[in-house]
């Protein structure tokens, strides 16, 4: 199996990416990030931000893309994703009003949809959870994540699993690794603190196993670092870098 690639989701680094998009980019690559993941454009036309990626070595795996840019246009969305060089298309989040009872039965159609669009364009169309995929839905007698994997086509549909937020909900992200291998090319890396006054830290500084999780993930293409709330974020990424690093050539050794 060829080795996943390491990025980084660029939400971490905001609010560097909001004042400079390319000096950031620069410093990624210093630290020694291969890849990364968009979250939005730092001010940048879209040509502008592939010549940036391009001259310092670096590739966009995919970009998050909010709701209503996929449901108004499409079309725009996947030729700039095109134009960056992307595999993956990645739906963040849900309205609220999307993920209410009488709305979830809609929604594994409409993304099979987006997904049919993606595929005719070379991408991949994937779905990005937080904890609320796992609380019930109301006299459904399930959660809306078990009804998107079951709803979905795995051909349209693939999953970002967020490792943070499944184990914030108590669910255990190694057995649907197991269970779905082919389901999660991509997994948001970022660990829980140990200590309850934060609520996530580097990868390596809290609670969440990592060699089991990278060892569960077989189906996995990239995993991605991110950090809701860094302390200093370059320092921050830098460290998740390093032990996933050391995690791979452990486990190549």
């Amino acid at each position: 199996m060829i080795q996943p690639q390491i990025a980084l989701q660029l939400y971490t680094v905001r609010e560097r990416t909001a004042r400079d998009m390319v000096g950031t980019l620069r410093e990624l690559a210093g630290i020694g990030y291969q890849a990364v993941e968009l979250a939005g454009y730092g001010g940048l036309s879209v040509p502008e931000l592939r010549a940036a990626l391009d001259s310092l070595g670096l590739c966009a795996i995919g970009a998050h893309v909010p709701f209503d840019r996929f449901a108004i246009e499409p079309g725009q969305v996947l030729e700039d994703l095109q134009t960056l060089g992307c595999d993956f298309a990645v739906l963040p989040s849900l309205p609220p009003e999307q993920r209410i009872a009488s709305q979830v039965h809609g929604l594994p159609s409409m993304l099979n949809g987006w997904g049919e669009q993606c595929r005719a364009a070379g991408l991949t169309f994937a779905y990005h959870n937080h904890d609320a995929e796992f609380a019930p839905v109301r006299d459904e007698g399930t959660c809306l994540f078990d009804l998107l994997l079951a709803g979905t086509d795995p051909a349209l549909v693939a999953f970002e699993l967020d490792v943070y937020w499944v184990r914030f909900a108590g669910v255990d992200s190694i057995a649907l690794l197991r269970h779905y291998p082919e389901r999660f090319p991509l997994i948001h890396v970022k660990d829980m603190a140990a200590d309850p006054g934060r609520s996530d830290a580097p990868v390596g500084t809290g609670i969440i196993d990592w060699t089991a999780v990278l060892d569960a993930a077989s189906g996995t293409r990239c995993y991605v670092v991110e950090q809701d709330h860094p302390t200093d974020a370059l320092t921050d990424v830098a460290v998740s870098l390093r032990h996933l690093e050391r995690i791979l050539a452990d486990g190549a050794s």
